[in-house]
């Protein structure tokens, strides 16, 4: 699957080039129509101007309607001479034609004398045809047009004894602010959609990671609600971006249910792995151990000899007993004990302590079990360090906020108490980093069969 992705993601690439050339060429062509109304305009203007100025005495309506006539005349050329879209060299030609009109009109005021008394404001009809050569992407063109322009403009301004610095200044930072904007977009568009299908590719593997990483746990991990004599059990796990090494199951023995939960950490599916192995160890060691130290030490031994020693398990080990709980907590966070009239706020809330460090380092272990009452209503919660990873790093203040959480959520059902301390830990709608677990268990009160 990755590796049809894959060959996806570069046949996409391969042809995202041409197609952004085709979008390109499609602005260009419209271009090109816009040359055509800025012709038509110009046509439009100097008919005006002529009228305007044929009651006035001088040459001057002679002038405007020779340069309507030759805006007319281009447009008839172009129209029945160049079918469909033209070529490179037909747009420098047409652009040049342009500009060469307005130098004529120019030329034909100073030939008139009449430059720059009245002729020269014709220079700012330039700009036009500067920001449509910019428009077509080519540099070589701006440059050009912009000399073109710019060098007939100012002989023909320093023949007359006419001043054309400041206009000149002006219309050469214009040539350069085109230049700038007349880059072909083609590096810049293709390197923002490329990283665009990377960014999409990667979100992809990221979503198919997670959608299999929820599978994989689902074969491993109990369902979110389990219930047994004496016992209700709800729990929430999340798979983590970087970290997949969260484990909890519950075991029913002979001597009363068994939970437990570990930290194993790792990274991606080899993470997966090790939890699963981790679960079918966990099924060998409670077919042939019942006592809570001795099913630690088998736990210790396992890591020990997978890992050599280089990792380390967060491990607790739960046992209920009637109305006691006997549990081993060798480096996880401190569990959550809560007592709690039915439907009602928890009236005594307290952390049972840690028992012993993490185990997996080394062979000789002491495990340390304590043994509490835990009477009918009473509610358990066990969470992993990933649960409040996006409110802080710190172990301190991350176990502080999940134990006001259990507090201020206490009053609801089992169920509604495990989700809202996950999700309220968890805010946003980013992934969270680290696996993140909570589980709640309630004792139940026994029904007797008649």
């Amino acid at each position: 699957m990755a590796g049809t992705n894959e060959a996806a993601v570069k046949l996409i690439k391969k042809t995202l080039s041409g197609r952004i050339d085709a979008a390109l060429s499609e602005h260009v062509q419209a271009t090109e129509r816009w040359a055509g109304y800025v012709r038509l305009f110009y046509l439009l203007l100097f008919s005006f101007a002529a009228g305007w100025a044929w009651g006035q005495p001088g040459p001057g309506r002679l002038i405007y309607l020779g340069m309507a006539l030759a805006w007319l005349v281009e447009i008839l050329l172009l129209t029945f001479w160049q079918k469909g879209a033209p070529s490179s060299g037909q747009v420098i030609v047409n652009t040049f034609l342009d500009v060469t009109i307005i130098n004529l009109g120019l030329f034909v005021w100073w030939w008139q004398g009449l430059f720059p008394a009245e002729g020269s404001g014709m220079f700012y009809c330039y700009f036009p045809l500067l920001a449509l050569a910019a428009n077509r992407y080519r540099i070589v063109l701006v440059l050009l047009v912009g000399v073109y322009a710019g060098l007939f403009y100012g002989i023909l301004s320093l023949v007359a004894g006419a001043s054309a610095g400041w206009r000149l200044a002006v219309f050469g930072i214009t040539i350069l602010v085109m230049v700038m904007g007349s880059r072909r977009p083609k590096r810049l568009v293709g390197g923002v959609s490329e990283e665009a299908v990377d960014s999409a590719y990667q979100l992809g593997v990221d979503h198919t990671t997670v959608r299999m990483a929820e599978e994989s746990h689902a074969l491993v991990l109990p369902p979110s609600i389990v219930e047994l004599p004496g016992l209700w059990c709800t729990a929430k796990h999340g798979p983590g971006a970087r970290t997949n090494g969260d484990y909890y199951q519950i075991f029913e023995t002979a001597e009363g249910p068994i939970l437990v939960v570990a930290e194993l950490g790792g990274e991606d599916f080899e993470a997966l792995r090790a939890v699963s192995s981790l679960h079918q160890e966990m099924a060998r060691i409670l077919a042939r151990e019942t006592e809570l130290p001795a099913i630690l030490r088998a736990v210790n031994a396992y890591v020990v000899k997978k890992y050599r020693g280089r990792r380390s398990l967060a491990c607790l080990l739960v046992r209920w007993e009637g109305e006691e709980m006997r549990y081993i907590n060798a480096g996880l966070l401190p569990m959550i004990q809560m007592s709690k009239p039915q439907g009602a706020q928890a009236v005594n809330q307290h952390s049972l302590p840690v028992t012993m460090a993490a185990i997996g380092t080394t062979e000789a272990i002491e495990p340390i079990e304590s043994l509490v009452p835990f009477p009918v209503r009473d509610l358990m919660i066990v969470y992993t360090d990933g649960v409040f990873a996006k409110l802080t790093r710190d172990r301190e203040t991350g176990i502080a906020e999940i134990e006001a959480m259990a507090g201020r959520f206490s009053g609801g059902e089992v169920n509604t108490l495990c989700h809202r301390i996950f999700d309220c830990a968890q805010p946003g709608f980013d992934r969270n980093p680290d696996d993140s677990t909570v589980i709640v268990v309630r004792r139940q009160p026994e029904v007797k069969s008649e």
